[in-house]
Formats: structure tokens, C-alpha cells, sequence
């Protein structure tokens, strides 16, 4: 099969099962708070790491933390953190907004796609076609394309929305998503 052959079968089966996934729903409320540039490059920097190690090391990774052990670490890490920014805004006050900076953003979305990532069907999809057609680039750059399109539409949507949600309650609207994304995450997992 040849190489763009093999790119498109990866970004059509990768983008399908993106969408309306969790991740997507994530970037969508990690844009709301900390704005898209920074939730794309973290987001970026994250399917880059978890499609290459998929791609590359191919079954191994899956036989390392079975998915059930990840999707239970990445619940809990939605729930803290959703009632970490509950936290954070009653810390904040009503009148006082501060901006999160693009660091924070792009850290934040680095280390929650990563971690909820990984394990996800989308990585075992990856490693899966990896393993299929053995052919690491165009795998890793399918996927790659495939997480970065689903998320750049979560960050267009998250856009649309920022213009009607008063600021004072994106705090807040995102703790409770990342909220109920964790307990979602563990009651159907």
C-alpha cells in the first residue's frame, strides 16, 4: 500500500473517533479558559508524543497499562482538576479576572491530553495501524493530522462560544465540565 494511501486510511479511522471524544470536549473547555493558541500547541505536543510512541513501539505500549488502569487515572485527573479551577475561581473573587497565561495553557493541555491519551482508542487505533501496515511516518502522520484537526475544531467551537459566556463564569463552567468528564469517564468505563 502506498505511503498516502496508508496517511488517509490513518487520518479517516483517527478523525472518526475523535470526534465527540472526550479530548475534543476537553480542548473545548481548556480554550474557553486559557484561549486557542496555547490549547493547540499543548494539544499538538501531546498527540505528537503519544501517536509517535504508538506508532513506533506498535503493541508494546498497550501490554505496559491496560486501558481500564488509564481510563481511571485520567478521571481522576479531570475530577482534580475541575475542582482545582472551582478552587482557583473562589480564590479569584468576582471583580478581579485575571488571565492564565499561554504557558499555563499549553502545560495544561499538554498534561491532560497526554495522560488522558494515552490508552484511549485513538492511541490503540494508532498503534493498531501501525502494527497493520508497518509503516511509522504515515501512521504517525495520519493520526498526527487527524487529533490536530478534531481539536482545532473543538477550539473553533470554543470560540463561537467565548463570545456569549460572561468571562466571570468560564471558571467555573470549566471545572464543572472537567468534572463531569471524569465522573462520565468512570461510571460507563
Amino acid at each position: 500500500m502506498s505511503f498516502l494511501t496508508v496517511v488517509l486510511i490513518s487520518f479517516g479511522l483517527i478523525f472518526t473517533a475523535e470526534l465527540g471524544d472526550k479530548t475534543q470536549l476537553m480542548v473545548f473547555t481548556l480554550a474557553l479558559r486559557y484561549g486557542g493558541r496555547p490549547v493547540l500547541a499543548g494539544a499538538f505536543l501531546a498527540f505528537a508524543l503519544l501517536s509517535g510512541s504508538a506508532a513506533l513501539i506498535g503493541k508494546g505500549l498497550g501490554e505496559l497499562i491496560s486501558p481500564a488502569v488509564m481510563t481511571t487515572i485520567s478521571s481522576w485527573v479531570f475530577i482534580l482538576f475541575g475542582l482545582y479551577m472551582l478552587f482557583l475561581r473562589g480564590e479569584e473573587g468576582e471583580a478581579k479576572q485575571i488571565k492564565p497565561s499561554t504557558r499555563a495553557g499549553i502545560i495544561a493541555a499538554f498534561t491532560l491530553i497526554a495522560v488522558s491519551e494515552m490508552g484511549d482508542k485513538t492511541q490503540i487505533a494508532t498503534l493498531l495501524l501501525s502494527v497493520k501496515y508497518q509503516s511509522f511516518a504515515s501512521v504517525f502522520i495520519g493520526s498526527l493530522a487527524a487529533l490536530s484537526l478534531a481539536s482545532f475544531l473543538g477550539v473553533l467551537v470554543a470560540g463561537r462560544f467565548h463570545k456569549f459566556i460572561p468571562v466571570k463564569y468560564i471558571t467555573p463552567l470549566s471545572g464543572l465540565l472537567f468534572i463531569l468528564l471524569g465522573v462520565g469517564a468512570l461510571i460507563f468505563a
